[in-house]
């Protein structure tokens, strides 16, 4: 949950649960159908989140050159950047994803361990995992500040018990989601499982995010249609 409002977004692989107005569980929650396409950000969403990832992978399995598979995954971090400036498209989701992979490069170059490329993405899901339990801890989940910012019809979520009791669960969905993540990839990242690693963070990313948006919508779509019989 917590991986920012674009003109054009993809919801992250690594972060926090986010919103956009074509992409993401923001855009998903103000629809009364549930696309699949939109929660994950069509395809180049699914693009800017898989390709990097899935090109270090298949380069260093091919290569065993952890330097030649972090070049190749910069490089079309690169490319997908590029392309959404010739389009004159909002770059802040991809620059945002060409510094993580940059700085995994670096991380995967100086050590020589192509696990190390993934750090940074396991530091944003542990970030992210204890941002989402601490807006529980105080009573202000996280999903519910997202929906209440999007969604002028629950705006008055926090002094509703039923929507902060909905809210909750729903920001317990993505704390199981990340806790997931951590206690499956991290395990593989300290016992250098690169190959692993990489089918782990692509299967346990838009995939699993998608099924817990849709759950969330359903959620949010209940409560809506309760208040509405009230």
């Amino acid at each position: 949950m917590p991986q920012s409002t674009q003109s054009s977004q993809s919801a992250p692989s690594d972060g926090a649960p986010g919103s956009s107005r074509r992409g993401g569980l923001g855009a998903v929650l103000q629809e009364e159908e549930f696309s699949v396409a939109q929660a994950v950000g069509g395809r180049r969403g699914i693009a800017e989140s898989v390709l990097p990832t899935l090109l270090f992978v298949v380069l260093f399995v091919v290569t065993r050159s952890v330097a030649v598979a972090a070049g190749g995954a910069v490089a079309v971090v690169v490319v997908l950047l590029v392309a959404r400036i010739v389009q004159r498209q909002s770059p802040a989701t991809v620059l945002g994803g060409l510094l993580g992979v940059a700085l995994g490069a670096v991380l995967a170059i100086r050590s020589g361990e192509g696990s190390d490329f993934y750090w940074p993405g396991i530091v944003i899901n542990a970030v992210t995992l204890a941002l989402l339990l601490t807006t529980l801890a105080l009573r202000r989940p996280l999903v519910g500040i997202l929906v209440g910012l999007l969604d002028p019809r629950v705006q008055d979520w926090a002094q509703d018990p039923e929507a902060r009791r909905v809210y909750s669960r729903a920001t317990l969905l993505f704390v199981v989601l990340y806790a997931a993540k951590l206690g499956v990839q991290l395990p593989l990242l300290l016992t250098g499982q690169v190959a692993a690693l990489g089918a782990a963070k692509i299967a346990m990313g838009l995939p699993a995010f998608a099924v817990i948006a849709y759950l969330v919508w359903l959620m949010h779509r209940g409560l809506l249609a309760r208040r509405e019989q009230t």
